[in-house]
């Protein structure tokens, strides 16, 4: 151990000796102070709940366990008398629906006439339609075109289906509790108590709500600002999609390919520095195996790596969930995906350094292949969404099947490791019905498949590098 940390003492003198680390640091540091400008308002609880009641016109069937969802537009909510209670808040919630008759027939209403027949209406429609199973599906795009492919890219939209009046007025005020419920939980990420209110003549319904969770929870609308004020990031938007955003495109996407980058530059000097003529011969001389000298420096350039990691994403996490007020840990994930998908490009550096010592070939080929892994994915993504689209008849090409799918299975898999930072961070900051809308759910790779291939590139690629190493004469 105490050898394990001498090399690591020496990986970090190698990196403060350049003026890179420092730069990485201060630009880590400004990230953080950025991130600290930022103030999150949450709206007044009245104009709050006016903004988040309409849309539970956007129902997830199977009592929101389906993949999919349905719109039904046909009803009004509406909120009065907010007050706060407790940790949340008391409300009166009014549904304004319409008579339906589930496309039956009434001579009565045909003659303009009263009908004596039961009536059904779109809110009990809508619960219905909540309590069912889905029933046919269909993919919708952000275009809004229509694909019955399920592959495709888009949202799964269920069909719309016809309840007929006695399966209407089946509908008991205990599912239209539960249904109302549901709703807060899935669009404001709320628990909420609901008590229906015999006040009203329907289609006119009338319910009691009391919340919990206050203003910070996902789905409460915030106004954000950058700058203590100066510039406006979002009025009225959800506190979870403002942060997804935030934690998954600036700081994960950019920031992380950033700390990638700067970080394969500062490393790949550390094996060629360590086998230059008098450093290798003081160090071979030494009573420990070339095999492990050279996993200890591996590791030192990991550790290095997750310190730079760990003090970026957790300053900016910590400096946001202070001023949100939203403590959620999911996006600190990224350490460590961060630090796994550097393992894999480090490798690589270690392996091209000891063969060639220059610590010029490893940046260049380490970077290279980073960028081509990042190239394959996206081509990888481009044609499974057109085989997706293209329907399940239609076979794969030859390029498709023994190229592209092909690299996929042997390459490592660092898109797949994004994607699992994507789906967490998701996870930890949208409303679930947000996630049916924004994530598809074909973005969670298995985990077994996604770090097996990976650590056995790093293994092998390590394997030869030691191998080489140790036979090798300095």
């Amino acid at each position: 151990m105490r050898q394990f940390f001498a090399i690591l003492k020496d990986s970090y003198r190698e990196a403060v000796d350049g003026f890179v680390i420092y730069v990485m640091l201060g630009l880590s540091a400004i990230l953080i102070l950025i991130a600290a400008s930022m103030s999150f308002t949450p709206v007044p609880p009245a104009d709050a709940f006016s903004t988040i009641v309409p849309q539970f016109n956007i129902i997830v069937p199977d009592k929101g366990r389906s993949s999919a969802i349905s719109i039904e537009n046909r009803n009004t909510f509406k909120t009065s008398d907010v007050e706060p209670s407790g940790s949340g808040y008391k409300l009166r919630l009014t549904v304004s629906g319409e008579t339906d008759r589930g496309g039956e027939f009434d001579p009565a209403d045909a003659a303009g006439g009263k009908s004596d027949k039961p009536k059904g209406d779109t809110f009990r429609a809508a619960v219905a339609r909540w309590a069912a199973v889905t029933g046919e599906t269909v993919r919708v795009d952000e275009k809004g075109k229509v694909n019955k492919n399920k592959g495709a890219k888009g949202v799964d939209v269920a069909l719309p289906t016809k309840f007929t009046v006695a399966e209407q007025r089946a509908v008991t005020s205990a599912q239209m509790e539960e249904f109302l419920k549901s709703q807060f939980f899935m669009h404001a990420d709320m628990s909420a108590t609901v008590t229906r209110v015999a006040s009203t003549e329907e289609p006119t319904y009338t319910f009691d709500v009391t919340t919990t969770g206050g203003s910070a929870v996902k789905g409460w609308p915030h106004s954000a600002k950058l700058f203590f004020g100066a510039a406006t990031l979002a009025d009225d938007a959800p506190l979870g999609g403002t942060l997804w955003l935030m934690e998954d495109v600036a700081i994960n996407r950019f920031g992380g390919t950033f700390t990638l980058l700067i970080g394969m530059i500062i490393t790949s000097f550390f094996i060629p520095n360590m086998l230059r003529k008098g450093s290798v011969d003081l160090l071979i001389s030494k009573p420990v195996g070339r095999a492990q000298l050279l996993v200890f420096k591996y590791i030192g350039g990991l550790t290095f790596m997750f310190l730079v990691t760990a003090f970026t994403v957790g300053g900016v996490w910590l400096v946001v969930a202070m001023r949100s007020g939203f403590w959620d840990p999911s996006f600190l994930i990224a350490i460590p995906m961060l630090t796994f998908t550097f393992a894999i490009l480090y490798a690589l550096s270690t392996l091209t350094a000891v063969f060639t010592r220059s610590a010029i070939a490893a940046m260049l080929i380490s970077v290279g292949f980073a960028f081509f892994l990042f190239v394959f994915g996206q081509i990888k993504a481009v044609s499974d969404d057109a085989l997706a689209e293209a329907g399940p008849n239609v076979k794969a090409s030859f390029l498709k099947e023994y190229v592209v799918d092909f690299g996929h299975d042997a390459l490592p898999r660092t898109r797949e490791l994004d994607q699992l930072v994507r789906r967490a961070i998701s996870d930890g900051t949208l409303t679930p019905a947000a996630r049916k809308l924004l994530v598809r759910t074909e973005e969670t790779p298995p985990l077994a498949s996604t770090f097996g291939v990976s650590l056995f590139h790093i293994a092998w690629m390590l394997g030869v590098s030691c191998w080489w190493f140790s036979r090798r004469d300095y």
